[in-house]
């Protein structure tokens, strides 16, 4: 067992630190924001406000940060305080070639990395389901493997570094067009006189299932409990997909990839946040198609 750094205990961070901690993991935690610890009262998790005293303490840095760019920001000082011994894992969602440049950095001083992205929102980050999309070598993802077993309930190796971001990108542009799709297939039933519920049995276990309707419907008092059942507070933010279709836009303009669907999604996901809604879940998207 490991000594765990967590750079990052926003709504998916605080969750995912506090399973480690649950399960025996000494759990160190950092945040520009130091309100979230008001929330962590409950575990075992100590309250760092030391970088170079966390990663002095700590064998393994897990980071999971907004963006790019702060990704970019404090890996640079990680880097710059870490040594071999150290493994630099990045659980956020961000940019083939910024995830590329900061574990290249890194590995420059020997340092091992891994690029992590999850799938499972808040609720899989609580409830440690979460599915890892996993970039790096063979050897260093075996040895932290039993983390992301703790934090979720499945990991898979995508290949060599980067893979992981690719992974994800390509995972939630899906997701997003599969979540509009589903808003539209229940308003056509609606406005056919259908029972909603009824739709739901035939959807959820017919050729139109889909993760988007079996565990995050996005109607209020249909399936598993979902954001919709709490006015789409919470979640996964519509700010947050409208960020990664632009990542996966971005990829497909640099690999000349067509993706149609993807450009609509985002169109539409732009026009939530635009609107003011960005800080609601996703699957609020439904109301808007």
């Amino acid at each position: 067992m490991h000594n765990v750094g967590f750079i990052g205990l926003g709504n998916m961070g605080k969750g995912m630190a506090r399973n480690l901690s649950k399960n025996n993991i000494h759990v160190m935690g950092f945040d520009v924001d130091n309100s979230v610890f008001d929330q962590l009262k409950d575990s075992n998790i100590k309250h760092e406000k030391n970088l170079e005293l966390l990663v002095n303490s700590n064998e393994v840095i897990i980071t999971m940060l907004p963006d790019g760019p702060i990704v970019k920001k404090v890996w640079g000082k990680l880097v710059a305080l870490s040594e071999q011994h150290h493994t630099l894992i990045d659980c956020s969602t961000i940019d083939v070639d910024t995830s590329l440049e900061v574990q290249n950095l890194a590995k420059t001083k020997g340092i091992q990395t891994l690029d992590a992205p999850v799938s499972g929102g808040v609720m899989g980050a609580d409830s440690g389901t979460l599915t890892f999309m996993v970039g790096g070598n063979f050897e260093t993802y075996e040895n932290y493997k039993y983390l992301f077993d703790i934090m979720g309930k499945k990991s898979i190796l995508c290949g060599e570094i980067g893979a992981g971001q690719s992974a994800k990108i390509c995972n939630n542009m899906l997701l997003a067009s599969t979540m509009i799709a589903v808003g539209e297939s229940f308003d056509l039933a609606k406005n056919l006189g259908l029972n909603l519920e009824k739709l739901y049995e035939v959807l959820s276990t017919s050729s139109g299932s889909c993760w988007a309707i079996n565990n995050y419907c996005p109607y209020k008092g249909i399936g598993p409990k979902s954001p919709a059942d709490k006015n789409f507070e919470g979640g996964f933010s519509a700010a947050l997909m409208s960020k990664d279709l632009s990542l996966a836009i971005a990829a497909a303009k640099a690999s000349g990839t067509k993706i149609n669907y993807g450009l609509q999604s985002q169109k539409q996901f732009e026009k939530l946040v635009n609107e003011g809604l960005g800080n609601f879940d996703f699957s609020k998207i439904v109301s808007k198609t």
